[in-house]
């Protein structure tokens, strides 16, 4: 079970397809149930809680709920793979990414959300995160335990390929402010090793475009394809780069750019506040982590625009890493149903 914003396609939508088809895969009758859900008036969070929790799965032995509001389902055989919470609640209260008027209103939805994951969350056979940050983020907001559950690959792995270690850096995802790529456009002012900057993915607004445009066209070796890839052009992309700059803010996840990059063996340049990202990347080992600043990003490119090697033998261990992990579909379906 999932929810489903209208319009919205991400990262969680294709982790809940995929799972669906790997269940069926592996012998399963399974069906993809998808819960409306909308935010804005926040009113709206408090109806569509109750219209999960009324909801009634007849006939099924299993229920595995990814996210808010759809884990408030009841069943006897219920299991969460939290993806995240609401968050807009939680840690992103009182930031810029609250995402919430600050009103009375916001203050009793806050409240209720609080009190419905302390209470229905409990009443599932087994909570599993797909990160860390996540398990830490339910341990320290309402006091639950949960198993780490990494999510695999969502395409073939045998797709993704090292062909070569070229002279650039692939950004790819959703463009957007969360995800930071005007960063990663501003670094590469400082960049002094022959290396340029692919930004790939469908933007968040036009304005966010507008001004990762703006910043871009004051440097000939940045380039903006502001649509989705095809798995091919994404595939050949990976294959050739030097590396693979992922820097979102705080992610739950590891994202699925950071397990593409493994599985092409190519490192992963993130940001030392980019949440989940840091499960798998490890400064030095599989990948390097910067601080959030320009200059600091300039000098990881650079490190490995002048040292052809390292991208290489960083790739290497990131690619070992996957199974050091056991982030594949048979140990999922395996914990998820046992």
């Amino acid at each position: 079970m999932n929810n489903h914003a209208p319009f919205v396609r991400g990262g969680a939508e294709l982790l809940a397809e995929t799972l669906c088809k790997k269940l069926l895969e592996f012998g399963h009758d399974a069906e993809l149930v998808r819960l409306p859900f909308a935010w804005h008036p926040p009113q709206k969070i408090l109806e569509h809680m109750l219209a999960a929790r009324l909801t009634k799965l007849e006939n099924t032995d299993h229920v595995i709920a990814l996210k808010f509001p759809a884990y408030y389902v009841e069943h006897d055989r219920k299991v969460v793979w939290l993806l995240h919470q609401f968050r807009q609640v939680y840690d992103l209260w009182g930031t810029p990414f609250q995402d919430l008027p600050d009103t009375p209103e916001s203050d009793g939805v806050r409240d209720a959300v609080h009190a419905w994951d302390d209470h229905y969350l409990r009443q599932a056979r087994r909570i599993f995160t797909n990160s860390e940050v996540t398990a830490d983020r339910l341990q320290r907001f309402n006091g639950l335990a949960a198993d780490v559950l990494y999510p695999p690959l969502l395409d073939p792995p045998e797709l993704y390929r090292a062909e070569r270690y070229g002279n650039c850096i692939f950004a790819a995802g959703r463009i957007s402010d969360g995800k930071r790529q005007q960063l990663l456009v501003e670094a590469m002012k400082h960049v002094r090793s022959d290396l340029r900057l692919i930004v790939a993915g469908p933007p968040e607004s036009p304005d966010v475009l507008r001004r990762l445009r703006v910043a871009a066209d004051a440097d000939g070796r940045v380039e903006i394809r502001p649509h989705w890839l095809t798995d091919e052009e994404k595939q050949a992309l990976f294959a050739t780069a030097l590396g693979i700059a992922y820097i979102p803010y705080d992610e739950d996840s590891y994202g699925y750019v950071t397990l593409e990059s493994f599985h092409a063996r190519k490192p992963v340049i993130t940001c030392s506040d980019s949440g989940g990202v840091l499960s798998l990347v490890a400064d030095g080992e599989t990948g390097l982590v910067a601080e959030p600043d320009a200059y600091a990003l300039a000098e990881a490119f650079d490190r490995l625009g002048t040292e052809p090697r390292l991208a290489e033998q960083l790739g290497s261990r990131a690619y070992e890493r996957i199974g050091q992990l056991r982030i594949d579909w048979e140990h999922v379906i395996r914990e998820l149903l046992r």
